[in-house]
């Protein structure tokens, strides 16, 4: 799949904003992140309606032709719509194109949030162990937040629907179908998983919007460790919140060698922060059901990187690390929840 180009992306923007006049577009390049999704900076300049020069740094989002994960943009762009000034801190976002033919896929535009850190793996790094505690009250009090938004408050039309008494049972044949289509060989272990969570499914105790891929990685945060911003809405929808503690929960984002979940705090502190935020109860009962549903989840979005490298329909380097090691974290992480390793 081509790169986007500046005379692309100049032309596309003037077309498609005719009321930003005198349009440039300076330092587009792609981001070298995401499994899901190609990611691009750069800066715009534009004269607005009233006169007035405008610089206004942006990201864009384009859907690949094979992906992990089976969203689009226009389902993205309507989550951080949906969520945007309930309090919590989500980029602005500013362009839908669900036309593929202009840009060579669907994208959407959004402000550009930057001079953050999002990523995971510097929460190893010595210097910032003084912070963990403090990023940790910050991922797990806006989850917390999150769950306790009204979803009638919420534009959630984007999304399938859910009852407090069915989104467990239909989240996991949401994908327990993902794992079928993508298929690259037998799983005994995740066969087994998933045949103890179709003995019983929890009700939940209010329906939230779930942002599906809650975690270390997916939010800004700046040098005193302030959350600044929370990314990567493809697979928010309405349903239990659970789901997003249970996520950001799982070994597979112990990142370190400790027991750190998400790599910044024990799993029971985490929950503890969790529940002050979102005035829930984490019932142990069913957070264990939805932290071996998500080694189901995970496991089929693993196995759709594997098959898009194996089909050939994407090379992207990072499809080819979800079918090796995270496969195998995975099923481990199964195994330790079913108790028998």
């Amino acid at each position: 799949m081509a790169d986007i180009t500046t005379p692309q992306l100049t032309d596309y923007l003037t077309n498609r904003l005719p009321e930003w006049h005198d349009l440039t577009v300076a330092g587009l390049h792609r981001l070298p992140m995401g499994a899901s999704r190609e990611t691009y900076r750069c800066d715009l300049s534009y004269t607005d309606e009233h006169g007035a020069r405008q610089e206004l740094p942006v990201i864009l989002r384009r859907d690949p032709p094979a992906s992990n994960v089976d969203s689009d943009r226009a389902h993205e762009f309507a989550a951080y719509r949906a969520i945007y000034g309930h309090g919590i801190p989500v980029p602005r976002m500013l362009l839908l194109e669900e036309d593929p033919e202009p840009l060579g896929g669907a994208i959407s535009l959004a402000e550009d949030l930057r001079g953050f850190h999002n990523s995971e793996y510097q929460f190893q790094k010595p210097e910032w162990a003084p912070l963990l505690p403090h990023i940790a009250r910050e991922m797990w009090g806006t989850m917390g937040r999150l769950a306790a938004v009204p979803v009638e408050d919420l534009d959630l039309s984007f999304t399938r629907p859910a009852t407090r008494e069915g989104t467990a049972a239909a989240e996991l044949a949401y994908w327990v179908a993902s794992l079928d289509k993508h298929d690259i060989g037998a799983e005994p272990i995740i066969r087994a998983a998933i045949r103890k969570l179709e003995r019983w499914q929890p009700v939940a105790q209010k329906l939230a919007l779930v942002h599906g891929d809650f975690r270390a990685g997916n939010f800004l945060y700046d040098d005193a460790g302030n959350l600044k911003a929370v990314l990567d809405w493809e697979m928010a929808h309405c349903g239990d919140p659970l789901e997003d503690l249970a996520w950001s929960l799982t070994r597979t984002f112990c990142f370190g060698k400790d027991d750190l979940r998400s790599g910044l705090a024990p799993r029971e502190e985490a929950i503890r922060i969790w529940e002050e935020a979102s005035g829930l109860t984490a019932d142990p009962k069913a957070l264990w059901w939805w932290e071996l549903f998500i080694c189901v989840k995970a496991q089929a979005i693993w196995n759709a990187a594997a098959h898009v490298w194996q089909t050939g329909a994407g090379r992207e380097i990072i499809h080819a690390y979800a079918a090796w090691w995270l496969r195998n974290a995975q099923d481990k992480a199964a195994l330790e929840l079913m108790e028998v390793l």
